[in-house]
């Protein structure tokens, strides 16, 4: 495990959301980065949940 590891463990929760996928033609969810939808094809997929390391300012 790597130092950059170690910290993210530290500073993130087990139950953080993580990142969520949609595509924007059919729907479908996802929570893997692919090239393209695997329901459809489509290579529109945008973010719909995430989380933000920055510290609010």
């Amino acid at each position: 495990m790597g130092i950059v590891d170690t910290i993210r463990d530290m500073l993130v929760p087990d139950n953080e959301a993580g990142v969520a996928l949609e595509c924007t033609n059919c729907g479908a969810t996802f929570d893997e980065p692919y090239g393209e939808c695997p329901e459809c094809g489509s290579t529109e997929i945008k973010e719909i949940e995430g989380f933000d390391m920055r510290p609010d300012t």
